[in-house]
């Protein structure tokens, strides 16, 4: 079970804090952008796997004043979930805090030379989508404009890519006993993470390219994870939903690396027309996340046979 240890409120100041009006800007979640599932039964619905309950959403943003660490799961290219990492900074700051945000989209390295505070969302947003390619910047506007518009400060969590794979080459085939000593995972865990690889790759993956992929998440949740204790909490985590899994990812590393224990998982899931129930997302695994926060999906095509001939060339990648 996943160790939730929250800080201390009294109940009048959370009632104190969740009387406040939302500020003028503040996005509204069911102002749903994603076309698909909408009317989905799950969709908009927050599941506490802690609970096994139903909870409202002021009921969650109640949860997020107790943690230091607040993890949001996001998939990258649906724009609900960015409006909704944008309406949870805005209620925190309603509430009287100032999170920094961490962002697995930044990449360390390329991020050293820019402030820490921004005025400007429209010239953070140009920076970012200049020196890290790749993500859609344009849905990540909402978070960005709520970052400058709250004076919060902004953290890069990442590392790019060939500075990981220098550092994680030397983990060969096979070596679990080797990743498990390195990084705070259980052989259950592990199996875990293989699975979720095997699975995103639609299964074209070869084992030598999982294992090289398996060193490689370990690793940038690490530095993710650095990213994170670093800061001043409370901090928000905004990352994707692979890296704030409680079997395996940044939560392993808060507890087993840094032993910090006030965090709380949340996964934005966008729902799917075969998926009804919440434990159909968690896939036998009750606590993988301490929240469920179900959405429209922004696609329904399936993403295997979408990029099937580029998945194709994984059957014979590995390490070089």
């Amino acid at each position: 079970m996943m160790i939730r240890v929250p800080k201390h409120f009294s109940a009048l100041w959370v009632l104190l804090i969740f009387s406040l009006a939302l500020p003028i800007h503040s996005v509204f979640a069911r102002d749903w952008q994603s076309p698909f599932y909408q009317g989905h039964g799950l969709t908009g619905k927050i599941w506490d796997t802690g609970k096994n309950a139903w909870i409202t959403e002021e009921r969650l943003y109640t949860e997020l004043l107790e943690y230091e660490f607040i993890l949001l799961g996001e998939t990258h290219d649906n724009p609900d979930h960015h409006l909704l990492q944008a309406q949870i900074l805005d209620r925190l700051v309603a509430a009287g805090k100032k999170p920094a945000v961490v962002m697995e989209m930044l990449a360390q390295e390329g991020w050293l030379d820019q402030p820490a505070y921004w005025t400007d969302a429209g010239l953070l947003q140009q920076q970012a989508a200049a020196r890290n390619a790749g993500w859609p910047w344009e849905l990540y506007a909402p978070v960005l404009q709520s970052i400058v518009r709250n004076g919060l400060e902004l953290v890069a969590g990442n590392i790019r890519s060939e500075a990981l794979y220098t550092g994680i080459r030397n983990i060969g085939s096979g070596r679990t006993q080797e990743i498990m000593a390195r990084f705070p995972v259980s052989a259950e865990g592990l199996r875990q993470l293989e699975h979720d690889i095997v699975q995103s790759h639609c299964g074209y993956a070869n084992p030598a390219f999982v294992q090289l992929m398996v060193g490689a998440q370990m690793q940038r949740d690490l530095v993710i994870t650095q990213a994170v204790v670093n800061s001043k909490p409370p901090v928000v985590l905004v990352a994707g939903s692979g890296h704030v899994r409680n079997d395996y990812a940044v939560p392993k590393q808060l507890l087993g690396t840094f032993r910090r224990y006030s965090f709380l998982s949340v996964a934005l899931i966008p729902v799917h027309p075969g998926a009804l129930a919440p434990q159909d997302y968690l896939k036998g695994i009750p606590d993988a996340f301490d929240i469920l926060y179900f959405t429209p999906s922004h696609t329904r095509e399936d993403p295997c046979i979408q990029f099937s001939k580029q998945l194709e060339g994984l059957r014979h990648k590995g390490i070089k």
